[in-house]
């Protein structure tokens, strides 16, 4: 057995030793279940509501986006100061109080009949998201798992790429049978559950010791010592990251909202739509499940590569104005693949091409521009449809922006090399 193996022996015999509430395994996987409920019912649920709230409460579809919008930017804002409190060891707290916090807010929002109160509600969620999604349960994971992070990331995005496939249905079929208020405080309900019985009972408190990524190389003793985020700051491969992921944030929201209508107004079939927005979130897990059968065969730059060959690729086909069944459907395979491999890119580059320290808060640092971006995608792909008269040139645009990003993914890659 190689030494690697005979760490990785020991590190499963460590873990067995443990409670089975606190081995590593057991976080692991109630954690993503918490993933999939958290962004299945949480963020991918919003536009369900749009509709029946458009018709009872005679708010516009741009008022009612621009309350999403908001949300988003505070996640964005909120991403550093909550990294940094997850590396302080409180995400128990942080994530538990999300969750609570989530489910009073979406009780509140089965009572609104103020636009401004609807605004106040979905700032708040906003705040929830930056604490209970990806970024912080990544965090944990890493902190958990130490140098076996890779895998572990692998897996919670395999469970959290079903999110969509479950939220959606789950809570349209609500509406449908109980209409849309009453939809929200089951809702509220399976939150506060989560809440509980997942981030309260499952999260390592601060008293937990964090497993380290690697240890520090002593040449670089005297960055240590500053805070992680200023000495990630000062490498170059963090700013190269930065353009790429924010660049993917505004790309991946504009298509999330934009979709639907843009399809629509290439008179697709409303069967055929549905059947495209569906196929997505299943192309997410398969994207998944193909790494990890292959992980051993794969680095982070090769992956990255493929993933950003991709988007641009998948936003061109539609420009070029595809709206028969089987090139959406090839679009949707490819659009959907690399959407589900790039979650698992975003929690691998950090350590690999940054380094391992202060993971949660260097994250955070990422993840604000991306959020941030993310808020804008919806409102920028609006107005330059309104500019243009149509979706084409934004879809150009989207795949011009997608090349921006590659080519920030290609710097970090290329200097995170230079430096290693």
């Amino acid at each position: 057995m190689d030494g690697q193996g005979k760490d990785r022996a020991a590190a499963a015999a460590g873990d067995a030793a443990k409670p089975w509430r606190k081995r590593p395994s057991t976080i692991l996987w109630v954690l993503s279940l918490g993933q999939l409920i958290s962004w299945g019912l949480v963020y991918y649920t919003f536009p369900l509501f749009v509709v029946p709230m458009e018709k009872e409460l005679g708010w516009s579809r741009n008022e009612m986006f621009g309350a999403l919008s908001a949300g988003l930017l505070v996640a964005g804002l909120s991403s550093i100061p909550v990294g940094a409190w997850i590396d302080k060891g409180h995400a128990r707290l942080l994530m538990t109080t999300g969750s609570a916090l989530a489910a009073v807010l979406l009780l509140a929002w089965s009572q609104v009949h103020s636009l401004g109160l609807f605004y106040v509600i979905w700032i708040g969620l906003g705040a929830c998201q930056s604490v209970i999604l990806y970024e912080p349960a990544f965090a944990v994971i890493t902190r958990v798992y130490g140098p076996r992070f890779r895998q572990a990331i692998m897996i919670m995005t395999f469970v959290g790429g079903l999110a969509s496939t479950f939220g959606i249905p789950f809570a349209q079929l609500l509406i449908e049978r109980i209409e849309w208020r009453p939809t929200l405080v089951v809702l509220a309900v399976i939150n506060l559950g989560v809440a509980i019985l997942i981030h309260w009972l499952f999260v390592p408190g601060p008293k937990e010791e964090a497993v380290p990524i690697a240890h520090p190389a002593p040449s670089s003793t005297s960055i240590t010592r500053k805070s992680p985020l200023a000495a990630a700051v000062r490498v170059p491969a963090f700013w190269g990251l930065v353009v790429a992921f924010a660049g993917y944030g505004l790309a991946f929201s504009a298509m999330s909202f934009h979709l639907i209508p843009l399809l629509a107004e290439r008179h697709v079939e409303i069967g055929v739509v549905m059947a495209i927005i569906a196929l997505i979130g299943p192309m997410q897990v398969v994207g998944r499940v193909l790494l990890m059968a292959g992980q051993n065969h794969i680095t982070t730059i090769q992956l990255g590569a493929l993933i950003y060959f991709a988007f641009p690729i998948s936003m061109a086909m539609l420009a070029m104005g595809i709206s028969d069944v089987y090139g959406l459907i090839l679009f949707a395979i490819i659009y959907g693949v690399a959407n589900g491999l790039i979650t698992i890119l975003r929690g691998m580059a950090v350590p690999e091409f940054i380094g391992p320290e202060g993971y949660g808060v260097v994250s955070g640092a990422l993840t604000m521009p991306t959020n941030i971006m993310r808020a804008a995608g919806p409102v920028t792909a609006s107005l330059a449809w309104t500019a243009f008269g149509g979706y084409t040139p934004v879809l150009w645009g989207l795949a011009a922006i997608m090349l921006i990003a590659a080519a920030g993914f290609a710097a970090a890659a290329s200097l995170s090399t230079r430096q290693s």
